[in-house]
């Protein structure tokens, strides 16, 4: 994830579609968002633990999604955005990738956050937000915008006011995925771009890294991305629009709007995809401003989701651990089960005595007395980062002996934990 700091921009244009006007100006607090969209392997590995631990998600982003093409052979055809994906599955998901991480869950079917929103279809409001937890989240439309044009309004696209095919995946712009979705970052300084009826010479141009200033990627291209927000085309017109941080129509507010006119409910969805016209008639779809929207059960193939977070890491170190019945023990379910000292130590049954701090299960800082300090998290565990060779090692699980370790370079094993009688 990239850091895009506090700030304030004019949103919208006034030159173009009505539902972008008018022009007005928004404050935004800093959060984190990811410098790609979510691809179809880091959707696996989420969903896979997800649905073993209470998840429901949709049988279109199981059986329908689009991977990679078969001639393509550069990396693997996972590396492609996830897509077929509903609004609630993308909701979800983010939930599910803050559980696997340690961090608070940021989505839940009740205003008082007790119970996590892990199956089915459910259109949350503000108040099933927990808006101030660690976990994952779909941007604000404010926010995507925010990003998306590096705090400046000037630019007519995240990069700048021209518009190339060795700048982005859009319709007909001469990459060769055309017309279907490219790896994610696939701009990089490395794309190859042919003639086509929308490469406006992209082809003669030396490709460069299209990552923006805050080094975000696909922001103008390859698949758009679900936001928070309700679909109102006048919310630009309306104060609340003005204020900080917003988060867009409530559903009390624009559910009888749309009700009165005879539309569905709707949530936002920013960005260019492959199948994006840049052609003035369709409003230029590959516009930072241009904005799109669809019912929340819609899957399409042309649609992903990127991941924010707000700018805090206050959980407590392993705070999802669970009390067993004996004093002072606990079980965490990724690192097994632990004694808890008075004095910081743990005595950990694999590991012996250890000295851990950081913050839930995402950022552990471990001190081993017989090597030093080594990180790992739930997520690239049993892998720990050594401090004191600035190297891998993997815990070796299938040793009978407690304690070993091999280093990940070499394949050296090293006794770093447990020595004690097994």
């Amino acid at each position: 994830m990239r850091f895009v700091p506090e700030g304030t921009f004019w949103m919208g244009d006034n030159k173009n579609l009505s539902d972008e006007q008018p022009l007005h100006l928004v404050s935004v607090s800093p959060f984190y968002m990811d410098v790609y969209e979510v691809h179809i392997w880091h959707w696996d590995k989420v969903s896979n633990w997800a649905t073993e631990n209470g998840y429901e998600f949709s049988i279109a982003s199981k059986d329908l999604r689009k991977e990679g093409p078969f001639w393509y052979k550069d990396n693997s055809l996972l590396v492609f955005p996830m897509n077929m994906i509903s609004w609630y599955d993308a909701i979800k998901w983010c939930n599910a990738r803050s559980e696997l991480e340690g961090r608070t869950p940021v989505y839940y079917l009740d205003s008082n956050f007790s119970a996590v929103y892990r199956n089915g279809d459910v259109d949350l409001n503000a108040s099933n937000v927990k808006w101030n937890a660690t976990g994952y989240r779909l941007p604000t439309e404010v926010e995507w915008e925010y990003a998306a044009r590096d705090g400046l309004y000037s630019k007519l696209y995240p990069w700048g006011n021209f518009l190339n095919g060795s700048l982005s995946n859009y319709y007909n712009n001469g990459d060769p995925f055309d017309n279907s979705a490219s790896p994610v970052g696939y701009f990089n300084g490395y794309q190859r771009i042919i003639e086509a009826a929308n490469s406006f010479q992209g082809e003669d141009y030396k490709a460069t890294d299209q990552k923006s200033n805050f080094g975000i990627h696909d922001l103008g291209g390859n698949v758009s991305e679900w936001c928070w927000d309700w679909y109102y085309d006048e919310w630009y017109s309306q104060s609340a629009a003005s204020s900080v941080d917003n988060r867009g129509p409530s559903t009390d507010f624009l559910s009888p709007i749309n009700s009165g006119r005879g539309v569905k409910m709707t949530r936002v969805v920013r960005g260019g995809n492959f199948r994006s016209k840049p052609d003035a008639e369709y409003g230029n779809e590959v516009r930072t401003a241009y904005r799109n929207f669809f019912t929340p059960e819609s899957t399409q193939r042309r649609v992903g989701l990127r991941c924010v977070r707000g700018d805090n890491d206050n959980d407590p170190l392993w705070h999802t651990a669970a009390k067993i019945s004996f004093p002072n023990w606990y079980y965490l379910k990724w690192l097994g089960y632990y004694w808890q000292s008075r004095f910081v130590w743990v005595f950990h049954t694999e590991f012996g005595w250890v000295y851990p701090t950081g913050h839930g299960s995402y950022d552990n800082w471990i001190f081993f007395p017989k090597h030093g300090w080594m990180w790992t998290n739930s997520y690239v565990y049993p892998n720990f980062y050594s401090d004191k060779d600035s190297a891998w090692y993997q815990y070796d699980t299938e040793n009978y002996e407690y304690g070993w370790f091999i280093k990940s370079s070499s394949g050296e094993k090293k006794r770093i934990g447990r020595v004690y009688p097994n």
